[in-house]
């Protein structure tokens, strides 16, 4: 029996070179390992870099939404009504006309009895006319920020059947500012009774606060 071992070791010794290094692997595992944890820390890095974005956007989504459920809501169209198709105009003198027949007031900015829109609160707001009349007549209208006119149209006698004209402006305003629309002297604005062809629209864009610029 012993001479069987003796045998098997020899065959053994061999078959293995002499100069080989049985212990040391070829790849370098501690060295690879580190390389991974630093992959791992990066990523981990990383992960939480994309968490805060995540929740900041997040917070900025619910301000948004917020802001927007608190926006004070102003919009408006009226026209002018009449028992039946009319004019007003022509008068000896510049005059506000009062667009009665009201559409939409959304925030009740504006008087349907006085013809003047008042500006719930400071911002940048939209107001659009428009005026049809027939052509017997000039028609010229005017958007009034308070005293001082701020946009125009005029449509001379020009002929044809029917005249239509329109104009519209964005405006700053602040709390208390007030917006109607004046038909020129000497002319003529036509009113039907159901069509609702010369209309005043205007609505808030945008609110701003006390530190806009």
């Amino acid at each position: 029996m012993a001479l069987f071992q003796i045998f098997f070791i020899s065959i053994i010794s061999s078959c293995v070179p002499q100069d080989a290094d049985i212990i040391t692997p070829v790849v370098n595992i501690f060295s690879e390992l580190k390389e991974l944890q630093a992959s791992i820390d990066g990523l981990r890095t990383d992960l939480n870099s994309a968490k805060n974005e995540l929740e900041e956007q997040k917070i900025l989504i619910q301000d948004l939404r917020k802001q927007v459920k608190e926006s004070p809501k102003v919009a408006f169209t009226a026209s002018m009504s009449a028992t039946e198709s009319t004019n007003r105009g022509p008068f000896s003198m510049e005059t506000r006309l009062i667009f009665d027949k009201v559409l939409t007031n959304v925030g009740d900015a504006y008087n349907p009895v006085t013809g003047v829109f008042t500006a719930p609160v400071k911002g940048v707001y939209y107001f659009r006319y428009s005026g049809s009349a027939f052509s017997a007549h000039d028609m010229g209208l005017s958007i009034f920020k308070g005293t001082a006119r701020f946009v125009s149209s005029y449509e001379y006698n020009s002929g044809e059947r029917n005249d239509q004209m329109s104009n519209g402006a964005v405006m700053e305003l602040d709390v208390g500012e007030e917006v109607h629309v004046k038909l020129w002297i000497r002319c003529w604005i036509f009113v039907d009774r159901r069509y609702n062809y010369s209309t005043f629209t205007g609505y808030l864009l945008y609110p701003q606060d006390s530190a806009s610029v």
